[in-house]
């Protein structure tokens, strides 16, 4: 018959889509997102912009002990660690990131913009003054991706569920 058969490793889902980048409308997680990325996402959003004044507290009674730290800077080290606590079990907040995580992917499966997290392995902060993390009932907003506005000028595109304000 002489015409190659194509084989792929990953599901069609991850082929398709306008750019070849998979398909944006594909809103699951695998395992690989699940555990550990999305978890990881949420302690680095924890850290750096829900809990920062405990983590900034924590971090300076750290560099004044020195490896004392251990031993006085017990109830910083608790406080912050609640905090953190709090927030990961807050259905709400969880649900929140993974809405954000999925925005993006399909954002860049969708425009081939891709949102920068993290540069040389740290977090890179969000604009805390033009896109506060949280809302006027003091729940998680989900971060917009970059070229958002831009891409999506007739309102959000049918994959989204949050809308950005």
């Amino acid at each position: 018959s002489g015409k190659k058969t194509e084989y792929r490793i990953f599901k069609q889902h991850m082929y398709g889509g306008p750019m070849g980048l998979g398909d944006p409308y594909y809103r699951d997680l695998s395992k690989m997102e699940e555990d550990p990325m999305i978890p990881q996402r949420m302690r680095d959003i924890t850290r750096t912009q829900l809990c920062r004044d405990l983590v900034r507290e924590f971090s300076e009674c750290s560099k004044n002990n020195g490896f004392s730290m251990v031993i006085n800077c017990q109830q910083e080290k608790n406080c912050m660690v609640q905090c953190q606590k709090e927030w990961m079990e807050k259905t709400q907040f969880v649900e929140a990131v993974k809405e954000e995580y999925l925005n993006e992917r399909s954002h860049y499966r969708q425009t081939g913009i891709k949102q920068t997290r993290y540069k040389r392995g740290k977090f890179i902060e969000r604009d805390m003054e033009n896109d506060p993390p949280l809302d006027s009932n003091g729940n998680y907003r989900p971060q917009k991706p970059k070229g958002w506005d831009e891409t999506y000028t007739d309102g959000p595109p049918s994959w989204a569920s949050f809308k950005y304000d």
